[in-house]
């Protein structure tokens, strides 16, 4: 996992949110990329080896939140209940650098728990987060969902809204905030490759940034591989906190929302803008759900 360091400890909140967000008084890391269908498969792999948990981990069939059929080319992982042990799980040719979609809320908590757990772990259901037993609809839900908070001794977590807000859109040099994670105050725009202020989401005129063309093709895969977009990163050097895919943080709101942020590949920009966080129920997951980790500042 690669990290990028914030640092500015006890910045001021944003004024444009009416100060509501991206004050962070403490040093922290938060992971440059999202997290990729080659790390999620290996997370897989270790702690769900013979496949009997699939469903509560990852929905690679895919299916949604009530097991109806989807048909996405983004996912990537693919689920083989005659492979050998410890390799049920594989990745798409092609998709080990994309970044991991339908992960649920209790996906990327588990997958955080399995990563603040240290190597050779397999646990899933204690380290960041208690999470007390399964549900059963299959989903996975802890039994104590609507009480599930960080604990104290994390070494690495899902990010808080302010974690997550802060990392994509304060500039540390300037003691002020940027509209997008792309260093700018503008919508960007989405053609693929170096240039400055771009990112992976359909502009105004509709267009995908994968194909440059409005009509959406179900057999496509519009994600982009992480960092694709290599000159429009965040003032801490993040890369796609505004677009290709939204991303789950810790923070819950009303109704047990934990809050979505960043937009995707299907958004509009202004849910990539600072202004454009989401809750949404923890068991929603789709082809422009991911996460990214935050961890202690070394």
């Amino acid at each position: 996992m690669s990290y990028v360091t914030v640092g500015n400890p006890n910045n001021a909140p944003d004024p444009a949110t009416g100060s509501l967000y991206g004050s962070v008084s403490y040093t922290y890391e938060i992971g440059q990329y999202d997290v990729t269908d080659s790390q999620y498969c290996t997370f897989l792999n270790d702690v769900d080896p013979t496949g009997a948990n699939t469903l509560a981990l990852y929905k690679p069939a895919p299916q949604d939140d009530e097991g109806s059929p989807q048909r996405n080319a983004e996912y990537g992982v693919t689920f083989n209940p005659g492979a050998a042990n410890g390799s049920k799980y594989s990745v798409k040719s092609g998709y080990a650098n994309m970044p991991v979609v339908n992960v649920d809320y209790w996906d990327a908590l588990r997958f955080v728990n399995w990563m603040n757990n240290g190597e050779g772990s397999t646990s899933t259901e204690t380290g960041a987060y208690m999470l007390l037993g399964g549900s059963t609809d299959g989903n996975g839900r802890p039994g104590n969902w609507e009480s599930v908070t960080r604990n104290a001794g994390a070494a690495v977590w899902l990010p808080s809204e302010n974690e997550w807000y802060k990392a994509a859109y304060y500039d540390p040099a300037r003691s002020t905030y940027s509209k997008y994670a792309t260093q700018s105050d503008t919508a960007p725009g989405n053609v693929i490759g170096s240039g400055t202020n771009e990112a992976n989401y359909p502009t105004a005129n509709g267009f995908f940034s994968v194909t440059q063309n409005s009509r959406h093709n179900s057999n496509q895969n519009y994600l982009t591989a992480t960092g694709t977009f290599s000159g429009s990163k965040s003032h801490y050097g993040t890369y796609d906190q505004s677009g290709d895919v939204i991303n789950w943080c810790d923070t819950v709101v009303a109704s047990h929302s934990p809050v979505l942020r960043g937009g995707a590949w299907d958004c509009t920009s202004s849910y990539l803008s600072s202004s454009g966080g989401v809750g949404e129920r923890p068991t929603a997951p789709g082809p422009d759900v991911g996460f990214r980790v935050a961890s202690k500042s070394p």
